[in-house]
């Protein structure tokens, strides 16, 4: 997942192979099969591994911090390493990460912190839909705001009747 990761932080994920991948990593690509069967398994793997730990991290929030706070810190991470997300949607393939905002927003509806109701499936996906689009739009543009000022955005669009 990191050679893989650092790979796009230099090539386009079209142009990046499996041989590419196991040389960056000092593997053999007998290693690489035992794991995985696609580079987008391994892309899949780290998106994966992201959302569970910014999940975590979510569950241990203090019931009084702010859904804005939260967001700016989880923003900040993200502006940290922005190419690798950059390329993803570059190469069409950044429904992966759609998926797992999809299941975080879910997973937070049920964790009783941020939202003050579980939400229904429609509400979820209008929600994660627009915070990965403003993301998504973000990046795009070179991460020309803050984070601050992207949470500032998300928070503001948010439903008022589902935030704590």
């Amino acid at each position: 997942m990191e050679a893989l990761n650092q790979l796009l932080e230099e090539s386009d994920l079209e142009d990046i192979t499996i041989t590419d991948i196991c040389k960056k990593a000092g593997v053999a690509r007998v290693t690489f099969y035992k794991y995985y069967h696609t580079i987008y398994d391994v892309m899949t793997a780290s998106v994966e591994m992201h959302v569970k730990n910014a999940i975590e991290k979510l569950s241990n929030l203090n019931p009084q911090s702010s859904i804005h706070v939260m967001l700016t810190d989880m923003i900040a991470e993200l502006a940290e390493s922005p190419m690798s997300l950059k390329r993803q949607i570059n190469s069409n393939t950044h429904g992966v990460i759609l998926d797992y905002f999809i299941y975080a927003v879910s997973r937070l509806s049920q964790a009783d912190t941020i939202f003050n109701k579980k939400l229904k499936q429609p509400e979820v996906l209008f929600i994660a839909g627009g915070m990965f689009s403003i993301l998504t739009h973000w990046l795009k543009n070179d991460l020309q705001e803050s984070p601050e000022q992207i949470a500032t955005m998300i928070t503001e669009v948010l439903p008022s009747t589902v935030l704590k």
